[in-house]
């Protein structure tokens, strides 16, 4: 019974969202509305679930606990990131008063600023060394095997290349330095199509990926239809 439900919700919700084609019809253009706030809610209850599990309720649980508890560890690092996290909180919550929100909008500019730092350590530690180490690092066997020699080569003519373009194009922008070369004008064409390349890559995964959807739920309204 609880699986039927659940589908006769989804086919019904899909049928909402799929009413998007028919425009702002009287009653039918509202249906796809209704969809996309359902799942912004859902969306948003998930988020708290999961913050409220994973983050706030083990850190309740830890100071409960007498044997990890700030008076017996002496832990000051705890009691500052605690009512560190508590006053900004209460920052936050006074966005409505306009004459305090300069204290909210300096909780985004922290946050904000932590978010760009890990997102850049993230990015060098997790895609650019990782790339850069690929491209210097040479596979075994490759003198025998052409392929791993086509590959290695490949991976670090996109990556000089590709290094080299956004290296110039921001000179380029900001009008520092002298004219380039032809040999640097051709490397910088050369990276410019690595870079289209990855990016209509990236562009035809979601594509494909989107289709995927689409095609999952209509085979699903058309079965769903057919009991």
């Amino acid at each position: 019974m609880t699986e039927n439900a659940i589908a006769l919700v989804s086919f019904v919700l899909t049928l909402m969202v799929f009413s998007y084609l028919l425009g702002d019809l009287p009653l039918v253009g509202v249906l796809y509305r209704i969809a996309v706030y359902i799942f912004v809610g859902m969306t948003a209850a998930f988020t708290l679930i999961v913050s409220y599990e994973g983050l706030i309720l083990p850190y309740l649980q830890d100071i409960q606990n007498t044997e990890t508890s700030w008076t017996t560890l002496g832990n000051s690092a705890d009691v500052v990131i605690f009512f560190t996290a508590l006053t900004f909180g209460l920052l936050l919550l006074l966005k409505p008063i306009r004459s305090l929100t300069w204290l909210t909008n300096s909780v985004y500019a922290v946050v904000i600023v932590v978010g760009a730092s890990v997102a850049v350590v993230g990015a060098l530690s997790g895609t650019l060394f990782p790339l850069l180490h690929a491209t210097v690092t040479i596979p075994e066997d490759l003198s025998s095997d052409f392929g791993a020699l086509l590959d290695s080569l490949i991976i670090f003519v996109g990556t000089m290349t590709a290094l080299f373009y956004f290296h110039y194009q921001t000179r380029a922008n900001s009008g520092a330095g002298p004219g380039q070369s032809r040999l640097g004008r051709g490397f910088r064409h050369i990276g410019k199509v690595f870079i289209v390349t990855a990016l209509a890559a990236v562009y035809a995964s979601t594509i494909l990926t989107s289709l995927t959807i689409l095609s999952e739920r209509v085979s699903f309204l058309f079965q769903f239809g057919a009991t």
